[in-house]
């Protein structure tokens, strides 16, 4: 009898669970002090959530060595991508089975997603500046606004600290890669830090595109990182934060051009009143998104560019009384795309928002209900709502939840000026959400959690069978489980997450691109005096490409390593091999995903 690669990888997980599930040592219990902020905008602990919540640290990112926080996250449960090439390449990222645009992107609680093609390019941000990765799956639009049906991921990169201290590393490999950062913190007075975290990563890449054009496509990333901490008064203070990204990124196609250079920028500052019973914080931000895309006879002169200017501003409030907080906030943001060199018809938008947070939590139980009123300029007024409970029974913890999203249409959807017969469509109305949820989920001598969905999208945007412009047509449905365990013994631990995803279209059955059907992410990890060392094994099923299901991308299987030496209190050795059996393998037709690709690397922290 024929074994699938799934069921192998099912039933070396379950023997995996079985023999760790009898070791007497006890698990590590670092995830039951991880505190998060995305799931309510309020401190919480990891245990204590409703929604189903992931976290990657600066110490995960180190320790395996990723290149980017797209490799970070796509470790998680939940998130399938769809990459157009390797490093610095554009990637899609779906959750939970819905599109690559429904998935919130923050930085420090900024939006980052660009309001033109939407999405956001996870594979450009440094890697070196992240402090943390909060992952919340499911609808968080009650909070959040738009984009947020399948879930939010915010990036919390490095702060100042209250002693001195720093690194320098320096990664070299195969490929023509290397790449040089640094970080360094400072207080300069009983009450202020700053801290700067520096990079420079380059990669002369693979040809991404066989029928296309016969190079190696490469990237180039400068980035810098700069905040301030300040505190202004006893229960008041102060952060002031700067980032800028900017680099090259070569690609192939048949057409247009082969070539991108990218600047990003981030500047933000953030007030907070810390009191007994109440929160206040008021935050302002600027982000620009600046992208040229030239070559293959294109000239940088001639070549396209997307200029989008956001601001955006926040004010939130929380009163805690006895075992219950109440938040409340403001929202507004303002997108600007004067600078671009396509002619829109609308080139800004307002967009406006009131929202609550009601959050009660008792011995054995958790309760939560939110609401956000929404006013957007282009489309008009949307109301979006969240509701949640859970209840310990020890020792599992069960929770059911039922949340309303939506995703605003982007200006290229709506105002997309006529080019070659198609154009835009300015009575497009958002893209609308209903998930239903029910999980069960233990801690103590391991860590587990099963999460059930069911999603319903209506107003799917599409390009209609004419190829004119977009329409409000489609209907999806998406059936899912996520399923994770997590279990350290003596110097090992292992983390395995399965995910199941049914996404369809409900007019006509077929399944949507870009989805597998079954996903399987094992982690193993051992520790041990001066050494440690890991491994990661993917496995993604079939995905179709098609509208019709008629093409589809076979499954297949990644396997990465890692290992890590200290040598001194301050040096640390390491090495990463990627794709370690050379898979060829694709998530987008035609477009080929790394190769094996080794590196090394040397890091010295004072």
């Amino acid at each position: 009898m024929k074994i699938s690669p799934l069921y192998q990888a099912v039933l070396m997980g379950t023997a995996l669970i079985s023999a760790t599930a009898m070791a007497q040592e006890t698990t590590q219990q670092h995830t039951l002090d991880t505190v998060v902020v995305s799931a309510n905008l309020i401190e919480q602990p990891i245990t204590e959530t409703i929604a189903s919540v992931s976290v990657v640290t600066a110490e995960d990112i180190q320790r395996s060595q990723v290149d980017s926080a797209k490799a970070a996250i796509n470790l998680l449960p939940g998130v399938n991508f769809t990459s157009s090439g390797a490093r610095g390449q554009s990637a899609a990222l779906y959750t939970r089975g819905t599109e690559s645009d429904h998935t919130l992107i923050l930085v420090n609680g900024i939006r980052i997603g660009t309001p033109t093609a939407a999405g956001t390019r996870l594979e450009l941000i440094p890697v070196d500046q992240i402090e943390k990765i909060e992952f919340v799956r499911g609808p968080r639009s009650a909070l959040y606004g738009s984009d947020a049906i399948g879930g939010i991921i915010q990036i919390f990169t490095k702060r100042g600290k209250q002693k001195a201290s720093g690194s320098v590393a320096l990664t070299l490999g195969e490929q023509g890669t290397h790449k040089l950062s640094g970080t360094y913190s400072q207080p300069y007075s009983d009450t202020g830090s700053i801290s700067v975290a520096l990079s420079a990563d380059h990669h002369d890449g693979i040809d991404v595109k066989d029928d296309a054009e016969f190079d190696k496509d490469g990237y180039r990333n400068l980035s810098a990182n700069i905040a301030i901490d300040q505190q202004l008064a006893e229960r008041v203070d102060l952060n002031l934060q700067a980032i800028k990204w900017q680099g090259n990124s070569e690609f192939d196609t048949t057409w247009g051009g082969n070539e991108s250079d990218f600047e990003n920028e981030l500047y933000s500052a953030h007030i907070q009143y810390s009191g007994d019973s109440f929160d206040s914080a008021l935050s302002a931000a600027y982000v620009k998104d600046d992208n040229l895309t030239y070559g293959n006879g294109i000239s940088r002169k001639n070549g396209s560019r997307y200029v989008t200017e956001r601001q955006q501003v926040n004010w939130l409030n929380t009163v805690y009384i006895n075992n219950t907080s109440i938040s409340a906030g403001l929202d507004f943001l303002n997108d600007n795309l004067a600078d671009s060199t396509q002619s829109y018809t609308v080139n800004s938008r307002d967009t406006k928002a009131a929202f609550v947070g009601l959050l009660q939590e008792g011995d054995h139980y958790q309760a939560e209900l939110s609401g956000r009123f929404t006013d957007d300029e282009q489309f008009g007024e949307n109301t979006t709502y969240s509701a949640g409970y859970a209840y310990q029974f020890k020792p599992v913890k069960i929770a059911i939840s039922h949340g309303t999203a939506f995703k605003a249409p982007t200006f290229d959807d709506l105002y997309y000026p006529l080019s070659f017969g198609y154009q835009g469509n300015p009575d497009l109305k958002p893209e609308e959400s209903e998930t239903t949820e029910i999980s069960f989920s233990g801690h103590g001598v391991s860590n587990w959690e099963v999460s059930v969905y069911k999603t319903n999208i209506r107003n799917l945007i599409s390009i209609n069978d004419s190829f004119t412009t977009v329409e409000n047509t489609n209907k999806a449905e998406i059936e899912g489980v996520d399923a994770s365990y997590q279990i350290s013994y003596g110097h090992w631990n292992h983390t395995l997450a399965y995910q199941y995803v049914n996404a369809k279209d409900a007019a006509t059955g077929k399944k949507l691109r870009f989805r597998p059907q079954d996903t399987v992410k094992w982690q193993m990890s051992y520790a041990a005096n001066q050494w440690s060392a890991g491994s990661e094994i993917i496995w993604e099923g079939k995905r179709y490409t098609s509208l019709d299901n008629s093409s589809s991308l076979p499954a297949f299987t990644v396997v990465n390593l890692y290992t890590a030496y200290q040598a001194t209190p301050e040096w640390t050795l390491g090495s990463r091999i990627e794709n370690l059996f050379d898979k060829a393998y694709q998530t987008n037709p035609g477009y080929n995903n790394q190769d094996r690709l080794l590196t090394v690397s040397a890091r010295y922290s004072f």
